[in-house]
């Protein structure tokens, strides 16, 4: 029988981080990571970005070619569940294939290069990433923290240093996207005016962030940041973890999609988060509401959703918006 619930394509999870950081990890773990097999079949995830994340500290490049290595020897030879992504195949993968296609991602550019290192290693090494990994469809300059590229969350008022002036040099015309979702405010504007006055040809998304009107939380986007993303033809992934949908009111996951759907609705897709939290937070709680703990829930809020909005609506956010950018980006040449 033919499956008619929508596919789903999800900008954002951390299972690579995981398997890399946790000894004795799969990616069957269903009671540790909201994106373990079965929850991503059950949710119907046609196409997953891995997001390769370190945290800005010694060792980082390391870790980060392990998860490319992983991503290569552990998730692509399950050839039953995962295939890589074939830019060229993206429509009928996403919505004919029984598989989930695998893209990478870097979250957090000091997985490229350390910050006592020279700075030409951060080249040679995206270049081996994506020898392992194939196409890669994001880079985060930071995480949370400042590093010798840009300032991150944590860092309000660090902008973008020379390194990620430099960076942004490189990546321009590779068709890899620059991700907004962990920069300082200050840094996304540098990094976006950099953009302008170099004319350089770099798309711009912010692969995990909510809405800061809705929740007034700092990594949340702010109205004007989420204008430029829609400008530049970009996407905003919805986030799960319920410190940026509301702390205490899971409803409000549907605010965020409302707020996306009114003020970008050609960027609005989900980007969800999951990574591991060995099933708590301190006191018992986990990072997620419950009804958004993992992949086998998209079904469930796109029920949800058919009774605020269309069909069209509801396809432009599960898979549509996603696939056309996609497409733009790897779609020439």
């Amino acid at each position: 029988m033919e499956d008619t619930r929508l596919p789903i394509v999800d900008l954002h999870c951390d299972l690579t981080g995981y398997l890399a950081w946790i000894p004795g990890s799969t990616p069957m773990d269903v009671d540790i990571i909201g994106c373990a097999i079965p929850h991503l079949q059950a949710g119907r995830v046609r196409l997953q970005t891995m997001a390769f994340f370190t945290p800005t500290e010694p060792g980082s490049a390391a870790f980060t070619l392990k998860q490319a290595q992983l991503f290569r020897e552990n998730l692509l030879q399950n050839q039953d569940v995962f295939t890589l992504v074939r830019p060229r195949e993206l429509a009928a993968q996403v919505l004919h294939a029984d598989r989930v296609a695998l893209v990478a991602a870097i979250e957090n550019a000091s997985g490229l290069c350390e910050e006592d290192e020279p700075l030409g290693l951060a080249f040679t090494r995206l270049e081996q990433i994506i020898q392992l990994a194939g196409p890669l469809l994001y880079i985060s300059f930071t995480h949370v923290d400042e590093n010798r590229f840009s300032g991150g969350n944590f860092t309000p008022g660090i902008g973008l240093k020379s390194d990620g002036e430099e960076l942004l040099r490189y990546l321009s015309g590779k068709r890899i996207a620059v991700d907004l979702a962990h920069t300082s405010d200050a840094a996304a504007y540098d990094l976006l005016n950099f953009i302008d006055k170099h004319g350089l040809d770099i798309p711009i998304i912010a692969s995990h962030s909510n809405f800061w009107v809705v929740h007034n939380e700092a990594r949340n986007l702010p109205p004007e940041l989420v204008q430029e993303v829609v400008r530049r033809q970009g996407l905003i992934g919805i986030n799960f973890l319920k410190k940026f949908v509301h702390p205490t009111r899971p409803e409000v996951l549907l605010e965020h999609i409302r707020h996306g759907f009114e003020h970008a609705p050609q960027a609005l897709c989900f980007g969800t988060d999951f990574f591991q939290e060995s099933g708590i937070m301190e006191g018992g709680e986990s990072y997620f509401h419950p009804q958004h703990r993992n992949a086998a829930q998209y079904q469930t809020i796109l029920e949800t959703l058919k009774e605020q909005f269309s069909a069209e609506q509801l396809s432009a956010l599960s898979y549509g918006n996603a696939v056309h950018f996609m497409e733009r980006l790897w779609g020439e040449g």
